[in-house]
């Protein structure tokens, strides 16, 4: 997926970005810098729209990612956990740096995908890559502060369930979540 790019930011570096396309009947999705909350509603709702139209094969391509929060990962588990559940599915992340697996690793979301490091990609995979154009960048814009939250709340939800010794840490931040949602649904 390297002919995707992504903006930089006005430092010069690269910008956070998440890029995703359906192409050969799957969903695949591109993380560029840091994948954060900031694109979990856009990342969950993607998945959700490749999955109503028949996709059962998600590869993420982790080469650029620079790191993820747990709201990131969380909508990867939530993603996981319904994906796997199809006749023939299959969830991949590829190209993936010791860093990146690591924190997978610790809240025990490498046991719902595949793990491929960098240069371990089999060869189906990464023909799903070839020709690929016009994938679309995710929207990072927190234009709905309630989904926000309420995807924010179901992703430490659903690290929870992958892995129940997740409870301790999060449970705060579930309580915080969820007296924030409540506050800004006027309860």
């Amino acid at each position: 997926m390297s002919d995707m790019s992504s903006g930089s930011d006005q430092g010069g570096r690269e910008a956070d970005a998440v890029l995703a396309a359906i192409h050969k009947g799957a969903a695949l999705v591109q993380v560029k810098g840091r994948g954060s909350f900031k694109v979990g509603p856009a990342l969950k709702e993607f998945a959700a729209t490749a999955l109503t139209n028949g996709c059962r094969v998600f590869v993420f391509d982790m080469n650029d990612c620079t790191g993820m929060d747990s709201t990131f990962m969380g909508v990867l588990a939530g993603i996981a956990m319904k994906v796997k559940n199809e006749p023939g599915a299959r969830i991949a992340l590829i190209n993936m740096s010791p860093k990146t697996q690591n924190l997978l690793e610790t809240l025990g979301v490498t046991r719902l995908v595949e793990i491929h490091a960098a240069g371990d990609t089999s060869d189906d995979v990464k023909s799903l890559f070839a020709g690929l154009v016009g994938a679309e960048a995710l929207s990072s814009a927190i234009e709905d502060r309630k989904l926000t939250l309420e995807t924010m709340l179901a992703a430490h939800e659903d690290l929870v369930k992958v892995s129940p010794d997740n409870l301790p840490k999060f449970k705060s931040v579930m309580a915080y979540l969820s007296a924030d949602l409540k506050q800004v649904e006027g309860g």
